[in-house]
């Protein structure tokens, strides 16, 4: 069975970001837009996590989750805001939170985050990682514990540099990355200033998992950046 989290915040589109990025990962995610609407599916829908913005209309992340843990619900919760003050952080906790995550932040720290929320609480199995090894997105199976990779049920071989750059492109679908990024996260910081090193790799990642290279249904350019896995190919 999935692990479930409960995302509430009334900013559609950054909720619907982080919805689809934990279905992505596996996760049965259910969001909700307002504190008034999510305070019985708290109490009431078994979630192994709770991802609550601080500030919407109405009542307040801090008071839904009062409310929750009034009512006994221990569920491990993580708040998510616009402010990183001391007393914004020490109200958080005050009010039953285990984390406290500023904006902007990267959905990949944000994962992390939950993660050792869920180890700590005891709910993070050994199944959990191999999932989270495996990362599918359309046709495009990555395995990142067997540095395997298979388009459409077919393998493909790839070399471990070649597996690197795929494996960090798929790490945060739809996220544009430059060509530094990829240099800082895949080549030594020797290579610096020598961004067009990375396009000659992408050409011969395309050619091997690409249908046609010259039309890429996976690794996008994003003009005047780089590149970015395209999350709904």
């Amino acid at each position: 069975m999935s692990l479930r989290i409960l995302i509430v915040d009334d900013d559609l589109s950054m909720r619907v970001l982080l919805a689809e990025y934990f279905r992505r990962l596996g996760y049965e995610v259910v969001e909700k837009e307002s504190a008034e609407d999510a305070l019985d599916p708290a109490v009431s829908g078994s979630f192994d996590c709770f991802i609550f913005d601080v500030t919407m209309h109405g009542m307040s992340g801090l008071e839904l989750l009062k409310r929750v843990r009034d009512r006994g619900v221990e569920t491990p919760a993580l708040f998510l805001t616009a402010h990183d003050a001391v007393d914004d952080k020490v109200a958080g906790f005050q009010a039953g939170a285990d984390d406290y995550l500023a904006k902007p932040f990267s959905p990949r720290e944000l994962e992390v985050r939950v993660e050792s929320l869920l180890r700590r609480a005891g709910k993070w199995s050994k199944s959990e990682d191999e999932k989270r090894d495996r990362l599918e997105i359309g046709d495009l199976v990555i395995d990142k514990r067997r540095h395997e990779v298979s388009v459409g049920g077919s393998q493909v071989e790839l070399t471990p540099l070649e597996f690197h750059i795929l494996e960090r492109l798929a790490s945060e679908p739809g996220r544009a990355w430059s060509r530094n990024d990829l240099l800082d996260e895949v080549w030594s910081t020797e290579y610096e200033g020598y961004q067009r090193n990375v396009d000659p790799h992408i050409n011969r990642l395309r050619r091997k998992i690409e249908a046609d290279p010259k039309n890429p249904r996976y690794v996008l350019t994003v003009r005047g950046v780089g590149y970015k896995l395209n999350e709904a190919p």
